[in-house]
């Protein structure tokens, strides 16, 4: 009877001792998921947070787009068709760039000319002065067109695994053609920021 009670005892002493063990397993998963929880609601907090700050600056600076293209005396409905060219013309932009990182030849030309650069800031200028607009239509309307026709018929002609001597004189004339194009643009930049300080120049001399 002793050796029985004392089988007994140590039987529910390991039973006792095992459901003790896993007691400890599962609080330590439930509490490892409490804080995977927190971290998680705190990371879609900061995240929605975010998103709605981006969004308010986004409507924020449409907002004084609106505000500035209203002071240049431009009707709602000119704003749209603004906002349309200028849709167009960034479009343009874009698949120029696009193009110019295909094709070595086309990298060498905007390091010389800066073509690209400049168009950049170009549009900038004019989304920053609308009523500036129709002194740009060569720009918007003939330059950006033009040069990503150029910079396409050029790829493509690169393309041809054979090449006559036709082929290699319009690659030539090609080229040249888009260089040209590329030092027109960054001229006509040039003209704009030279434009600026003339006025800032004028401005200053009457202040005097």
């Amino acid at each position: 009877m002793p050796v029985s009670l004392f089988m007994n005892h140590h039987g529910m002493m390991f039973g006792y001792g095992h459901l003790g063990i896993v007691n400890v397993i599962f609080g330590l998963v439930l509490f490892f998921l409490i804080i995977k929880m927190i971290i998680g609601i705190s990371f879609m907090r900061k995240n929605s947070t975010e998103k709605e700050e981006r969004y308010q600056d986004k409507g924020m600076s449409k907002k004084e787009n609106i505000e500035r293209y209203h002071e240049a005396g431009l009707s709602d409905t000119d704003i749209k068709i603004f906002r349309e060219n200028l849709s167009e013309a960034k479009e343009n932009i874009k698949t120029w760039e696009k193009l110019l990182k295909k094709e070595d030849d086309l990298q060498v030309v905007e390091s010389v000319t800066g073509g690209l650069d400049a168009s950049k800031h170009t549009f900038k200028y004019i989304v920053q002065n609308p009523q500036e607009l129709t002194k740009q239509n060569e720009f918007l309307y003939k330059d950006l067109p033009n040069m990503v026709k150029l910079s396409e018929k050029f790829i493509e002609m690169k393309k041809q695994s054979v090449r006559t001597e036709d082929i290699n004189r319009d690659l030539d004339e090609t080229l040249l053609l888009i260089k040209t194009l590329s030092n027109s643009i960054s001229k006509n930049y040039h003209e704009i920021l030279m434009d600026d300080v003339n006025i800032i120049k004028h401005q200053v001399d009457f202040d005097k």
